[in-house]
């Protein structure tokens, strides 16, 4: 009976792994799609729609489009530091008790000595269970990813990767450049449609891929017009998706505002101060994702303090944040 059940776990220990591996590879499936689109749209607009006019700017478009897509791909999230997780001693300590009184004042002790300010909606410290650590001001721990993301936006299914601190300037030039790739081919392709849809086009082959360009492209454009604005929004107000689902709290209650330190400085954040790299996926933004500046109201007697980034500001009183642990990945 021993050998039996022994047999029993190996056995769903194996098809719990094998499962988890075909449901990574299904994550693939909508990076895919897009490779896919892209490749066609490029091909039926360079082999079938080849004006020479637009040639250059095209494969200016298609090349920034491309970089900025695989640099949203491949560039991980990034995770706190060895400082936020909990020692071994005061792991057994934290296991130990019972109450949620004491768990919630060992938790409360241990940050003292960390750039929290962040709390959950009844006022207690926030700690991922599955990651053991206290999170950082605007981390949260993703379902999907298995891990707590500093700066955490959302988890895209398209770029099937976690959008957070390090990648965040890389999803928005993906989100501007797929927008004017597509409209590029809107505005190129729209007068050869024309003449597909007067009757005056006769290569069968041309016009299935005119169709299906302008159709394809329109109907991409218009999506990613939306989806780019509601995240120049949030990076002008300095919220994240999940700070716009669910309100941060502060040790002195809720805030929506706490993060907003103005539109120039919010945009800095996360694309840095030298305007040679604005355009480019390369890594500019500031801090370390750990601690960000606060909104203070200005106090004529406050002294000046640094914030997380290095930079000095007026102590005052926090326009506190309001916001709770979101502990799922949020699609786009």
């Amino acid at each position: 009976m021993g050998r039996l059940a022994l047999v029993s776990t190996d056995t769903v220990m194996l098809l719990s792994a094998c499962l988890r591996r075909c449901a990574r590879l299904l994550y693939w499936i909508p990076v895919t799609v897009i490779i896919v689109v892209v490749m066609w749209s490029y091909y039926a607009y360079v082999v079938h729609f080849c004006w020479m006019m637009f040639l250059c700017l095209f494969h200016v478009c298609f090349g920034m489009f491309l970089w900025s897509f695989w640099k949203a791909v491949s560039t991980p999230p990034s995770s706190p530091s060895v400082e936020f997780q909990l020692s071994s001693s005061d792991s057994l300590l934290y296991e130990q008790e019972r109450g949620s009184m004491e768990k919630s004042q060992i938790l409360l002790e241990i940050s003292q000595k960390l750039p929290v300010h962040t709390r959950t909606a009844t006022g207690d410290i926030r700690f991922c269970h599955h990651c053991q650590l206290i999170k950082p001001d605007r981390c949260h721990h993703c379902s999907v990813c298995q891990m707590c993301v500093l700066k955490m936006d959302h988890h895209c299914p398209w770029l099937n990767n976690c959008i957070g601190f390090s990648n965040y300037k890389f999803f928005m030039l993906f989100l501007l450049y797929s927008l004017v790739y597509c409209l590029l081919i809107v505005a190129t392709v729209t007068p050869t449609f024309i003449q597909l849809w007067l009757g005056r086009l006769f290569d069968s082959c041309v016009k299935l891929h005119v169709l299906f360009l302008t159709l394809v492209s329109a109907m991409f454009a218009v999506t990613l017009c939306f989806l780019l604005f509601f995240h120049i929004w949030l990076l002008a107000s300095n919220k994240t998706t999940l700070e716009w689902l669910s309100v941060p709290f502060f040790a002195d209650g809720p805030g929506s505002e706490a993060f907003d330190v103005g539109v120039r400085a919010n945009f800095l954040q996360v694309f840095g101060e030298k305007k040679i790299h604005w355009p480019f996926p390369v890594f500019s933004s500031q801090g370390d994702g750990h601690s960000f500046p606060l909104r203070w109201q200005m106090s004529s007697r406050s002294p000046s303090v640094m914030n997380g980034n290095g930079h000095c500001v007026m102590e005052g009183i926090v326009v506190s944040p309001e916001g709770v642990s979101v502990t799922i990945a949020v699609d786009d």
